[in-house]
């Protein structure tokens, strides 16, 4: 388990979705950003805009940086964003949420996609 604070709580927070309703994404989530710092996940933001519809939310169990462009409406749940990458998804409509924000909206994570 990592040393961050923040992370730690978040992490359980996921395990805890995931026990309460036996719901796999949570769980999946919750290993990787409870994963060692060489296997962090960190995504950019070009590649949220390849694997996304602008339909389905998306969830990173890490970190989202700002490179290349958004051309979707995003709903991007993440442990962290950039400033640029924040700004890029917020411009192109889309929303950046924080996990337990977007945990909240998604409880049974239907229709969430897990990109790592």
């Amino acid at each position: 388990m990592k040393s961050n604070k923040i992370i730690r709580e978040q992490a359980v927070l996921l395990e805890r979705k995931a026990r309460k309703g036996d719901i796999a994404i949570w769980r999946e989530a919750a290993k990787r950003l409870s994963s060692p710092k060489s296997t962090e996940t960190v995504v950019n933001v070009a590649r949220l805009s390849r694997v996304g519809d602008g339909k389905a939310p998306l969830f990173v169990p890490g970190k989202v940086l700002g490179t290349g462009p958004v051309d979707k409406k995003l709903i991007v749940g993440a442990f962290s964003f950039s400033t640029s990458a924040r700004s890029k998804i917020e411009s192109a409509g889309g929303e950046a949420l924080e996990i337990p924000e977007f945990v909240d909206r998604y409880p049974d994570g239907s229709g969430v996609t897990l990109v790592s």
